[in-house]
């Protein structure tokens, strides 16, 4: 009895461990769960640590994303004058503008709401290039099961993203570019199906926030 109870544990340790580690992954495949996970509609608040970004230090930002369209809203900052900074983009034309600060005429401007912006330019630019190899490995994420999927580049830059089972979306990240490192962390999220128009406008937005 105590030779069997022996047996069941060793192999219930082998198979524990054979799931928690790594195993190879397809990079075409790899690429495509990325792109799927990072482009599906999407309301996150990511908390972003880059400490070589364009304007340096620690953020968070509640994001809006889904066909192209996004609405991106600062709420810490270490710098107080980011804090309210809004970034709205209908696929056509962007709106920047200060939340606690709006202006009484809106104007179009160029889509870019630095260090959110650039972070997110560079995961697009990443998932968009093939990849050389990719990993697949079961995690969890503050008591979410997650699919963790890492994928390397020719030139040693990498990608690491964490994507929830149950919704599929992303729910952590930390990219490698250029020997530089960044880490994005899900505070809350949920999937978005049909925001309403205003989300990706000016104007009667404004007027609704509480």
């Amino acid at each position: 009895m105590l030779l069997k109870n022996l047996i069941l544990l060793n192999f219930t340790i082998i198979v524990v461990v054979a799931c928690a580690s790594s195993q190879p992954l397809s990079p075409q495949s790899a690429q495509q769960i990325l792109a799927d996970s990072w482009q599906a509609g999407q309301h996150i608040i990511w908390e972003i640590d880059w400490p070589e970004a364009p304007i340096s230090g620690s953020l968070t930002v509640e994001t809006w994303r889904i066909n192209g369209q996004y609405h991106y809203e600062i709420l810490e900052a270490p710098t107080a004058a980011l804090v309210g900074q809004v970034l709205v983009f209908d696929g056509q034309d962007a709106w920047r503008y200060n939340r606690f600060e709006p202006p009484s005429t809106f104007t179009s401007t160029t889509p870019s709401l630095s260090p959110v912006s650039d972070a997110f330019t560079i995961i697009d630019r990443l998932i968009s290039t093939p990849p050389q190899m990719a990993t697949l490995e079961m995690a969890q994420v503050n008591s979410s099961p997650a699919e963790k999927i890492t994928v390397i580049f020719p030139n040693d830059d990498t990608l690491t993203l964490w994507r929830e089972v149950e919704t599929g979306l992303p729910i952590r990240l930390i990219f490698s570019l250029n020997k530089q490192q960044a880490t994005l962390k899900a505070r809350e999220f949920e999937p978005l199906y049909d925001p309403p128009k205003e989300l990706f406008g000016v104007g009667n937005w404004i007027n609704n926030i509480p």
